[in-house]
């Protein structure tokens, strides 16, 4: 995905249609615990009962390429076929198969307006500029709301919700709002919303503590998709400017300090030593970037590399990579995690809650909020790697837990059932 160099004018709000690839067929079954009983399906048969209109919204999308942007086209791009929902996908910039609604993007408002405010205090200025987008969004959004008059609204950016909700109860609107929970927001965040998506077992348990009804949320995660590409591993790992003797470490995040602290990968790969260990950089600038690529540069010179790539970009550099890096202490969920189990890489992880229910037993107990814990991991798995047996015992166990097909089964379960509910 590409960034748009300027504010988007006026135009017709449905972009070209452009199929987005499924590029991954699950039929493994989810873990007990979270099935959904077969009484629970709705019998829903074309011709009979009208589809639930489901607006699936993401405010950045076609123009940030951040887990939030992929995981709402990838979604949609699983749901869109299921005949009990007729689905439309709503983005702030260029995308396929999508409507774009008017918005003011944060990258335009960093790069001009707020340009000057940002010198002295990046971060506060980013997510001022982050919180207009998302306003002028819902704005934006309300004329799609009155003509498309959908039954149920999904996303996963909780201010742009707040607005709608504002919106929908002043104009008297039936539509249901759904929130999914991946930016670990608290309790008293999401209980506005009609109902909450807990992409792991921790959040829906605190949220249960707090008071918010087990009929109103429900644990499911998002699913991932991995595909290997079809060229040797050597021919990929070139295309990246590996040489054999290579040690590739991978990062698939986004470019920040204060949650996915990439400063502490640069230094822990630093503090290596050696040349042939390489880093892979994937994700999308925030405002921390630009500290970081100096840091980059100034301890691995040109050993460090920062990629923004398409999904099948990012599946290419972890076919290339020889090891998978997240560095977060707090971390609600992961998909990048998820395909870099599919993908059979080594993981070098914190144990925490995301961690620990994507990864389950394996997920180790390296403590990277130490120095030099993570250069530490990395030494062992580069002397000492696991076997391919074990990657693949992994691999399954992580597909088991995400499938695509009942993970997509449960959520239009969950938007047919939400769309009567009082």
């Amino acid at each position: 995905m590409q960034s748009n160099p300027r504010l988007p004018s006026a135009r017709n709000s449905h972009s070209s249609l452009r199929a987005v690839p499924s590029d991954m067929d699950s039929s493994n079954t989810f873990s007990d615990r979270f099935k959904t009983s077969a009484a629970s399906h709705t019998a829903v048969h074309a011709g009979t009962i009208a589809p639930v209109k489901l607006a699936m919204v993401s405010c950045g999308l076609g123009n940030v390429n951040r887990g939030f942007e992929v995981s709402t086209a990838r979604w949609y791009s699983a749901l869109k076929n299921d005949p009990r929902l007729e689905v439309r996908l709503f983005a702030g910039g260029n995308f396929p198969d999508s409507t774009w609604v008017a918005n003011l993007p944060r990258d335009f408002l960093l790069r001009w307006p707020l340009f000057i405010a940002s010198l002295f205090n990046k971060r506060r200025v980013w997510e001022f500029a982050y919180g207009s987008e998302m306003v002028t969004f819902a704005v934006g959004m309300l004329p799609h709301i009155i003509s498309y008059r959908p039954d149920v609204v999904w996303t996963k950016e909780a201010p742009f919700g707040y607005v709608l909700i504002f919106f929908r109860d002043l104009l008297k609107l039936k539509f249901k709002v759904v929130i999914a929970n991946g930016g670990g927001f608290k309790p008293n965040t999401v209980k506005l919303f009609d109902y909450v998506q807990h992409l792991q077992p921790s959040s829906y348990e605190t949220a249960l503590s707090f008071g918010i009804p087990k009929e109103r949320m429900q644990v499911l995660p998002h699913f991932a998709r991995y595909v290997q590409p079809e060229k040797p591993r050597e021919e990929v790992r070139k295309e990246f400017g590996l040489q054999p003797e290579d040690f590739a470490v991978i990062s698939v995040s986004a470019w920040n300090r204060y949650h996915k602290r990439i400063d502490y990968i640069i230094n822990e790969v630093a503090r290596l030593n050696d040349p042939r260990v390489k880093l892979i950089m994937c994700g999308h600038p925030e405002p921390d970037t630009a500290y970081l690529k100096e840091l980059g540069k100034k301890l691995l010179g040109d050993r460090i590399q920062w990629l923004t790539l398409p999904p099948e970009g990012v599946h290419r550099a972890l076919f290339a990579a020889d090891v998978y890096v997240i560095a977060s202490i707090d971390e609600v969920f992961g998909a990048a995690t998820i395909e870099a189990a599919l993908a059979e890489k080594p993981i070098a992880c914190h144990p925490n809650a995301g961690t620990k229910y994507i990864l389950g037993d394996f997920v180790g107990d390296c403590d990277l909020s130490k120095d030099g814990g993570l250069a530490e991991r990395l030494n062992q798995i580069r002397h000492d790697p696991p076997t391919k047996e074990k990657l693949r015992v992994i691999r399954d166990s992580v597909n088991g837990k995400f499938s695509e097909e009942v993970l997509c089964s449960r959520f239009a379960d969950a938007v047919v059932s939400l769309k009567d509910r009082q």
